[in-house]
């Protein structure tokens, strides 16, 4: 498994999650790295970028060669909050904004930078 991105869990400090060309998302203790804690599912394509929440432990966010973004909360039974394809090409960046609870951004190979508050519809 070829792992292209991972991001650590600000509020546990053996935490990280991975992205992957199988298209996965995991969940690691990096005290116990045999076994990961979690696995995410919901991309087609392989993961190009996660990235764990600034401001809540359970939630984080991923971007993928198949032009979406997803949000996901671990603490939920299914994980998978919201699902939406903005991009007219490849997703590769994601993030957070350290400052505004729920604002986020992705970017494309379509040179486009979108930028939105979480719940609202980022192509609006």
């Amino acid at each position: 498994m070829e792992i292209l991105t991972l991001d650590w869990n600000k509020y546990s400090d053996f935490t990280l999650a991975t992205g992957s060309v199988d298209k996965s998302i995991m969940m690691w203790d990096i005290r116990r790295p045999e076994e990961p804690l979690l696995g995410l599912h919901g991309h087609t394509y392989a993961i190009r970028k996660v990235k764990c929440s600034p401001h809540r432990q359970n939630i984080l966010m991923s971007v993928s060669y198949d032009r979406t973004w997803c949000l996901w909360d671990t603490s939920r039974p299914e994980p998978l909050v919201q699902r939406s394809e903005h991009h007219t090409e490849f997703c590769v960046g994601c993030d957070f904004n350290i400052f505004i609870e729920g604002l986020v951004a992705t970017c494309g190979w379509d040179n486009v930078v979108a930028m939105w508050k979480l719940g609202t519809d980022p192509r609006a």
